[in-house]
């Protein structure tokens, strides 16, 4: 299931404050406010250290794009040139439909090698023994996660994909974690994942594992399933379909 929610209702509140929030203007001249300028203003206003990790336009939108960190969370919210104002929310272009929000959560949080690596160690089970790795973010409760499934293994069984589950355990979904430490602590792989197995071994194998996977992921800004994360570190969150597998796919080559 498509979700991107956020972590705690404490952002919610941070950034529905910053919808309307006048700001310290920026030095005349500058195309976008600095870091400093709005950095400074942020923290006044909330009372608490938020660090601004970039400010760059935000395309040919007319805004600023401002990085920042939160929670250890890489999260993007847009200024005006002048600074005057900060904007929350998704930023799409009308001209093809695209959310330019998503696009540049998923590059700020691209996954560095080192990070494909670590997914190497939090990965539950594999499907396939050939082609480019794709590392499937998934939960036993979550029904799109099931369409996308439908889709990627059977690419995977005619080795055109290796596909590694991550299992993400949705908060909302109850039982879902206990589910997923007893696959892995039964070892009980695609099956048991298919077929819901859940038994009371929760060892404490699969308990770090699931915990260092979800804590890993939302680290890196992933809050939903499906999300399916590719060999150059990007990643995209939602139901994806053969074709845009396939073009995504073509373009690592």
């Amino acid at each position: 299931m498509k979700h991107f929610l956020l972590k705690s209702l404490t952002w919610f509140s941070f950034i529905a404050s910053l919808a309307f929030l006048i700001v310290l203007p920026a030095r005349a001249g500058a195309s976008c406010p600095s870091k400093v300028a709005l950095e400074k203003a942020i923290q006044k206003t909330f009372r608490q250290r938020l660090d601004v990790v970039d400010v760059k336009p935000a395309g040919s939108s007319g805004l600023c794009q401002v990085q920042i960190k939160f929670r250890s969370q890489n999260r993007i919210i847009y200024s005006d040139p002048r600074g005057e104002y900060l904007i929350a929310g998704q930023l799409f272009s009308t001209k093809d439909g695209k959310n330019l929000t998503r696009e540049a959560m998923t590059e700020i949080n691209r996954l560095t090698k080192d990070e494909i690596k670590k997914l190497d160690k939090l990965t539950a089970f594999v499907v396939g023994e050939k082609g480019p790795v794709i590392y499937f973010v998934t939960d036993p409760h979550c029904p799109y996660c099931k369409k996308a499934e439908q889709i990627i293994e059977p690419m995977a069984k005619e080795g055109r994909l290796t596909v590694k589950y991550v299992l993400f355990p949705l908060k909302f979904h109850k039982g879902a974690k206990e589910e997923c430490i007893s696959i892995i602590c039964d070892k009980k792989g695609i099956e048991g994942f298919k077929n819901r197995y859940r038994s009371d071994n929760q060892c404490e194998k699969g308990k770090k594992q699931i915990d260092e996977a979800v804590n890993f992921l939302m680290s890196k800004g992933i809050t939903g399933t499906p999300t399916y994360i590719f060999p150059d570190g990007r990643y995209h969150s939602g139901v994806m379909n053969k074709k845009a597998i396939e073009e995504k796919l073509s373009k690592l080559n």
